[in-house]
C-alpha cells in the first residue's frame, strides 16, 4: 500500500482498532514509533524552548503542533503512541538475576542504542539525558560516573556498592575478551586464505609468513578461550552466590511470615481441642439424624402381613373374574349351536376356539386329541342327529372325520 494512502489512517484516532483490528493497530503504531526515532535522531522535532535533542522527546500540545498536517489535521492517536515508545524500560525490567542487572556506562550505553534501534552511537550528552529520566522520573536504576544497576521488579533502586563496582568490572573484561576473540577469529581466517592464495601462486615466502602468522593468531586465540572460560566460572559463582542472598532473604521472610501465622493459630493443644470439639459436635449432629431417622420409620410403620393377604385377595378376584369372563365368551360363541353343548365339557378334551370372521367359529383340537375328540364330537353329531332329517344326518357322517367341528 502507498504510504500516503495509509496516512487518513495515521491520523485518525485509531486507538479502537486495538480490539477489532490488532493487526492494524499495530501497524499504525510501528509507523508512528519509526517515524518519531527517525525525526528525533535527525533533529527534525525541537523541544518548546527551541533547542534540539536527538534522544529525548517531550510530548504535549507543542509536540501535536510539530506534527500537524495541513491536509490531515493533528494526529489523533499519539497517546497510544508515546505509551508504546517506552520499549528501552519493557527490555530492561525483564532481566532477572541481580549480577544481570549491574552494567558499566558503556554497556548501557550500547544496549540502549541496540533497543531504541539507534544506528549511530549514542552521545554522552544522550546517555545523561537516558539515565536521568530513567533514575528520577522511572525509579528503575541507580548510576555513577561507571557502574549502572538496575532495579529488582518495583523496588526502589539501591545505591552502587564496591560488589557492583567489582562485577560490572569483571562483565566490562569478559565483554573486551569476547571482543578479542571475535577479531582473531576474523585474522584467522584471513591469514588461512592469504597463505592459501599464496601456494596457488606459488609464492613460498608469503605462505609461510602467513602460516606462521596463523599458528601465533591460534595460540593467542585458546589463551583467550581459557580466560574467558576461567571469568565464567567466576561469574557464575558470584551469581550462583548473589542468587543465594536472595533466596536466603525469602526465605527469612517466610519464616517471619508463618511465624506470625502459626502464633494466631495457636499452640498443637489448641489445634488438638478444635478437632475434638469439631468431632463432638459432628457427632452430636450425627446423633440427632439417626434419631429422626427412626421416628420416620416408626411413624410409617406398614403391616407386611396385612400387605401380603390383600394381594393375594386382589390376585384372587382377578383370577375370577378371568373365569368368569372366559365362559361367557365362549358361551356367546356357542349360541348359535343347536345341540345342548356343556363348555366345561368343551374345554375338558382341550378344543380351542378360533374366530375366521363375525358370524363362523370354530373349536379346533390339536393333533395329540383328534382321536377323542372325533369321539367327542360323534356323539354330539349323534344327539344332533335325533332332531334332524336323513339328509341332515348323512351329511353330518360324512365330515365326522375332520377335527374341527364348524358352527354357523
Amino acid at each position: 500500500m502507498d504510504d500516503r494512502a495509509r496516512l487518513p489512517s495515521l491520523f485518525s484516532d485509531f486507538t479502537t482498532q486495538r480490539q477489532t483490528n490488532p493487526n492494524g493497530y499495530a501497524a499504525n503504531v510501528k509507523t508512528w514509533e519509526d517515524v518519531l526515532y527517525k525525526a528525533t535522531r535527525a533533529g527534525l522535532i525541537t523541544a518548546q524552548d527551541g533547542h534540539i535533542c536527538r534522544l529525548s522527546l517531550e510530548t504535549g500540545p507543542h509536540l501535536l503542533q510539530e506534527l500537524e498536517s495541513k491536509e490531515w489535521g493533528r494526529p489523533l492517536a499519539l497517546n497510544a503512541v508515546i505509551e508504546a515508545c517506552f520499549r528501552l524500560v519493557t527490555y530492561l525490567r525483564r532481566r532477572r538475576s541481580q549480577v544481570d542487572r549491574i552494567l558499566t556506562r558503556e554497556m548501557f550505553r550500547r544496549e540502549s542504542a541496540s533497543t531504541l534501534s539507534v544506528t549511530n552511537e549514542l552521545s554522552d550528552s544522550d546517555v545523561a539525558v537516558l539515565l536521568k529520566y530513567l533514575a528520577r522520573d522511572r525509579r528503575i536504576l541507580a548510576y555513577d560516573d561507571h557502574v549502572v544497576r538496575l532495579a529488582a521488579s518495583e523496588d526502589v533502586p539501591l545505591p552502587i556498592s564496591k560488589e557492583d563496582r567489582e562485577i560490572a568490572s569483571l562483565k566490562s573484561l569478559m565483554y573486551d575478551i569476547n571482543e578479542q576473540i571475535a577479531s582473531l577469529e576474523t585474522r584467522i581466517t584471513a591469514l588461512r586464505e592469504q597463505s592459501q592464495k599464496a601456494v596457488s601462486q606459488k609464492n613460498r615466502s608469503s605462505a609461510l609468513a602467513a602460516l606462521r602468522s596463523k599458528k601465533v593468531a591460534e595460540t593467542a586465540l585458546a589463551q583467550r578461550h581459557d580466560t574467558l572460560i576461567h571469568l565464567e566460572e567466576i561469574y557464575g559463582k558470584i551469581e550462583q552466590a548473589s542468587d543465594n542472598i536472595t533466596m536466603v532473604q525469602a526465605m527469612k521472610g517466610s519464616t517471619s511470615v508463618l511465624r506470625g501465622l502459626n502464633a494466631r493459630v495457636g499452640s498443637t493443644q489448641d489445634v488438638e481441642d478444635a478437632l475434638n470439639n469439631l468431632k463432638e459436635e459432628m457427632g452430636k449432629v450425627e446423633d440427632v439424624g439417626t434419631i429422626m431417622t427412626q421416628v420416620g420409620q416408626e411413624t410409617n410403620a406398614v403391616n407386611e402381613d396385612e400387605v401380603d393377604e390383600e394381594l393375594d385377595a386382589l390376585v384372587r378376584e382377578r383370577n375370577e373374574g378371568d373365569e368368569e369372563k372366559a365362559a361367557e365368551e365362549t358361551t356367546r360363541r356357542l349360541a348359535n349351536f343347536h345341540a345342548p353343548v356343556d363348555v366345561k365339557q368343551v374345554l375338558a378334551h382341550g378344543l380351542t376356539m378360533v374366530d375366521h370372521g363375525e358370524r363362523t367359529t370354530a373349536l379346533v383340537a390339536s393333533e395329540p386329541q383328534v382321536d377323542g375328540e372325533t369321539r367327542f364330537l360323534e356323539r354330539m353329531s349323534l344327539d344332533e342327529n335325533s332332531t334332524k332329517s336323513p339328509d341332515a344326518v348323512r351329511d353330518s357322517h360324512n365330515q365326522k372325520g375332520n377335527a374341527a367341528l364348524v358352527l354357523s
